[in-house]
């Protein structure tokens, strides 16, 4: 009989996505959903839409988005909770992007899901090699 070896340290990283208030950050979401489901993983949402805004608009404006925002993510969630009890989900605050919080806690996550139009910078690039993190492009959008 062989014993099959498990690495706990993938085993027990998380499914990533950065949620950003945009329409295909929401397809996103629903990816990463599916994708940690099927991997039995914890998955963490990054929430980074005010960080994106800060400097467009004044801070009541900033602290009224947030709050919205944080209140739509979490009626998700709830749906995603009370749909499949075991998915380990936590919503994630005071990163400004997916390259901060990897390059942050490069042992954290096993895949960085994100929308196709992502943008892909040197520092993402960095932190996801520094991570070992597989990247999942999603585009939900039916194209003719």
């Amino acid at each position: 009989m062989t014993d099959t070896l498990i690495d706990t340290a993938v085993a027990t990283a998380a499914v990533v996505v950065e949620a950003d208030g945009r329409t295909a950050s929401n397809e996103a979401l629903q990816s990463a959903v599916d994708e940690a489901l099927l991997r039995g993983a914890p998955l963490r949402v990054l929430t980074t839409w005010g960080a994106r805004h800060r400097e467009m608009y004044d801070a009541t404006a900033v602290a009224d988005r947030d709050r919205l925002s944080e209140a739509q993510l979490e009626r998700r969630i709830t749906r995603w909770r009370r749909r499949s009890a075991d998915l380990d989900v936590q919503s994630i605050e005071g990163y400004g992007s997916a390259a901060e919080y990897l390059a942050a806690h490069p042992d954290s996550a096993q895949v960085l899901v994100v929308c196709a139009d992502h943008p892909v910078s040197d520092e993402l690039r960095a932190a996801l090699a520094a991570a070992d993190c597989a990247v999942l492009t999603c585009d939900r959008r039916q194209r003719l």
